[in-house]
């Protein structure tokens, strides 16, 4: 996927709850003085601990993910704050109720150093323990203070009326998340799916069979009290421990390791589990740390095709990856292509969505275009006539053949694309040379103007709708999307 963020979730000996839900085992277990001595114990120094190395490891967020509520507990809120110190750490939450006192508890966290705007709150709202009404007070309160938040709750039929009424009351700005209800006992209604839809229109990514994959996974971590070591809450154990050597977990490719240290699942059944994955739209409309849930709401996507949009294997967008785009682009986000494929090519391998993309980066940055019905605009970095003569002279004792790309109103030349035969190949290399940029694509050698890149694109169109590359996002999967998808954080 290429959108960088490290994330750590944190689960300790807490298994309390104050709230008193019957569905929750952790509403029935009211914890001595003694075991809260040890949460308390074992989240300092885990705590500790991720302050010495998370900089070095390129770890940039935390998220307490507890059995019960950890909120009411003060030193949770010191420990993050403390963590949120550091430069390293972009971001730092937790799931709660929201059943904490909001302004003596952000006095705790500001106390010990904690910066508010890296605070993130996956709010969690329970119709059994609460009334849409005060929930959506809290909500809002912490929303006015400067705090990001986004609220969940569980998709039960029976509580459809007020998650509803949630909706109404929460400003719009917070996003209300509805999670799939499992051991409902039967399939979810067209007229259910399509109310909770209203209210969340990413409720149909909730429905849909994940399987588990240990090479979208390799850069998260779940930590137990103990120091046990997954990849998610649902995974087995990893070799190693977090206070003994484990570093090696991360930066593995899992997908040639996946026998050794493979999750032991056929499916991600938690949101924990798939809501973490290195998946496109995860970042794409969640940021570098989705599991906060907190909307991007980026003004424009720049998306690669091959390898991104269409996976290998594929020949074109897979549905679920479709969907995702129609309701990213139906809420005002102006879609562009980033790819190294020319127009017309791009045009075929994406033709279902094509009308929703506002045109794009082609040809590997050498033709730019920005088309909508109001205007368009369009742009190209030509190479000189004799790059196809000196070719030519080259062809036989080169052992390739070409294709030269050339724009259909001047048919002035802007991009050259040598083929060798797959088991020749070229050797990996990309650099620049007398003018012209050229870089590898398997048995494609593919050569530009020196100035065309995706990235120079990306500030080009960037430029013409009036808005920051920060505003933006970029994806992709290749050396050739690194500089968009930096300049697009």
């Amino acid at each position: 996927m290429g959108l960088e963020g490290r994330m750590v979730l944190y689960r300790g000996a807490l298994k309390s709850c104050n709230y008193r839900c019957g569905y929750c085992p952790f509403s029935k277990h009211p914890q001595s003085e003694r075991e809260l001595l040890k949460d308390k114990e074992q989240w300092i120094r885990f705590c500790k601990s991720l302050g010495d190395r998370g900089k070095r490891l390129g770890i940039g967020a935390v998220m307490v993910v507890p059995y019960g509520e950890a909120l009411i507990h003060p030193w949770y809120w010191e420990g993050l704050g403390r963590l949120a110190r550091h430069e390293f750490m972009d971001a730092v939450g937790a799931q709660t109720n929201l059943s904490f006192e909001a302004k003596e508890s952000l006095a705790l966290y500001e106390g010990v150093g904690g910066r508010r705007q890296k605070l993130r709150l996956w709010a969690t709202f329970h119709p059994q323990m609460t009334t849409a009404e005060e929930f959506a007070e809290k909500c809002t309160k912490l929303w006015e203070a400067g705090v990001h938040i986004s609220v969940g709750t569980v998709g039960a039929a029976e509580n459809r009326q007020a998650i509803k009424e949630l909706r109404e009351r929460l400003p719009e700005q917070i996003y209300l998340w509805i999670n799939k209800m499992d051991g409902m006992g039967r399939q979810y209604t067209k007229e259910e799916i399509e109310e909770f839809e209203r209210v969340d229109p990413y409720f149909r990514r909730e429905l849909g069979r994940v399987p588990a994959s240990c090479g979208a996974c390799r850069d998260r971590l779940f930590v137990e009290g103990d120091g046990t070591l997954r990849r998610c809450n649902i995974s087995r154990p990893l070799p190693g421990n977090w206070y003994g050597p484990w570093e090696h977990v991360f930066g593995r490719d899992h997908r040639e390791d996946a026998a050794k240290d493979g999750c032991g699942r056929k499916v991600c059944t938690c949101y924990l589990a798939y809501g973490g994955r290195e998946d496109v739209m995860n970042r794409i409309l969640f940021g570098n740390y989705p599991l906060f849930r907190i909307p991007r709401r980026p003004k424009a996507a720049f998306l690669d095709i091959d390898g991104l949009l269409v996976p290998e294997g594929e020949t074109g967008v897979p549905e679920r990856l479709a969907a995702d785009i129609r309701r990213l682009a139906a809420d005002g986000c102006k879609m562009f292509f980033a790819t190294s494929l020319p127009y017309r090519e791009a045009s075929k391998k994406c033709r279902h969505l094509w009308g929703l993309f506002w045109g794009g980066v082609f040809a590997g940055g050498a033709h730019i275009l920005l088309k909508s019905d109001k205007e368009e605009r369009e742009q190209f970095f030509f190479l000189k006539e004799r790059v196809v003569w000196e070719l030519k002279q080259r062809q036989r004792e080169g052992h390739f053949r070409f294709l030269v790309y050339r724009d259909e109103h001047g048919g002035k030349i802007y991009k050259i694309t040598l083929i060798r035969s797959k088991h020749q190949g070229w050797k990996e290399r990309e650099g620049n040379k007398d003018g012209i940029r050229y870089f590898t694509e398997g048995n494609c050698l593919q050569i530009v103007d020196e100035r065309a890149c995706k990235a120079e694109g990306v500030k080009v169109i960037c430029r013409w709708l009036g808005i920051a590359p920060a505003e933006a996002v970029a994806a992709g999967d290749s050396r050739e999307d690194e500089g968009m998808m930096e300049l697009c954080r």
